[in-house]
């Protein structure tokens, strides 16, 4: 009644001589308290209807990330998905900057686009074994070029390190790659929805603001996972034992043939002599060939296994420490407060009951 009634409802009421906490009775009391009940109701039903609307939009988004992340846990091959749906894009994306279609050949910016496709991809496709001569080439038949340079890189690096530890590889990078922008993609959809209301202001519906701006920033993280996901891999280097890249399959097999495991009796073994003179030691490298993303993987795997830590500590904590129950009388709303305050109960310790 304070809120939503009249002011001329509590100076009657005065004038009646109704005190605090007395029945109301009257009828026409009866129905302006119904009406105010009727208001409040409303206001509350429309507040939970736009939360819902909120929700309905990060729950799409909720629902695409974790259908990925779920196929990863799974071990699904992403292969195809990376070598052409993720390079198409980039490919064309690049293209499309600095090539675009209804501009001329001489108009291309081809150091632009050479200098991207190396960031990326790592391929030097301007000079050496792979360049490509793009004066000679129309766009559709550039890009082809390029997307067969690049996917052959890829299937070299598969016949390398052998197709499942590249499917390892493949998997534990986009998990760490997808976990970090997601986190922060929540963030930046809280601070966008803490402030769309103002979009009224500006004669704009504050959810369809929110639902267009939020597809566009969605859209922008998945393409940053695309290209983040691309760069590690396609950049990804295969170390040798002594530390030297491995470029070829010949090489691999070469650096496995090396690598040999120390035997637990050859420390009894007796030196073998040579002209009276101990036989100088051989160097054997022991050390497995590793790649350049090993420590990301690491860091992810410390990450995870950080987080589940935690969570067991929260939920030991919460399990040692059980919720008092308080046993008693219950207090009525207009009874006087424990607390000796003098105040009834619903306007002291009882606000927030």
């Amino acid at each position: 009644m304070r809120i939503f009634a009249r002011d001329w409802v509590g100076t009657m009421m005065q004038r009646m001589g109704m005190k605090e906490g007395e029945a109301i009775e009257h009828r026409m009391i009866t129905n302006r308290i119904e009406a105010a009940q009727k208001q409040v109701e409303t206001q509350n039903f429309e507040s939970r209807k736009h939360i819902l609307e909120y929700d309905d939009v990060m729950n799409k988004q909720r629902e695409a990330v974790y259908g990925l992340r779920r196929q990863l846990m799974e071990g699904v091959d992403q292969k195809q998905l990376i070598t052409e749906d993720y390079v198409s894009t980039i490919l064309s994306n690049i293209l499309e900057e600095h090539a675009p279609e209804k501009a001329h050949d001489s108009e291309w910016n081809l150091n632009a686009i050479f200098s991207q496709l190396y960031d990326v991809f790592g391929a030097k496709l301007n000079e050496g074994p792979d360049a490509i001569d793009a004066a000679t080439l129309n766009r559709h038949e550039l890009g082809e070029s390029i997307f067969e340079k690049v996917r052959a890189r890829y299937d070299l690096k598969e016949k390398i390190l052998g197709a499942p530890a590249m499917r390892y590889h493949e998997r534990i990078v986009m998990l760490s790659v997808l976990d970090g922008l997601w986190k922060d993609h929540l963030l930046a959809m809280d601070h966008l929805k803490e402030g769309i209301g103002l979009r009224s202001y500006a004669q704009q519906d504050p959810l369809v603001a929110y639902k267009k701006e939020s597809f566009e920033m969605f859209e922008q993280m998945m393409l940053q996972f695309q290209q983040d996901t691309a760069r590690h891999l396609f950049r990804m280097q295969i170390i040798g034992p002594d530390g030297a890249p491995i470029e070829t399959p010949q090489q691999m097999q070469a650096a496995q043939s090396q690598r040999v495991i120390p035997d637990a009796n050859a420390q009894n073994a007796l030196p073998l002599q040579q002209s009276g003179a101990e036989r100088a030691p051989v160097p054997i490298h022991n050390r497995a060939p590793s790649t350049t993303i090993d420590e990301l993987e690491k860091e992810f795997q410390r990450k995870k296994r950080r987080e589940l830590e935690q969570a067991r500590a929260v939920s030991s904590a919460e399990d040692a420490a059980p919720a008092q129950r308080v046993t008693g009388e219950k207090v009525g709303r207009n009874d006087p407060c424990p607390c000796g305050s003098g105040k009834k109960y619903k306007k002291c310790h009882g606000t927030s009951a």
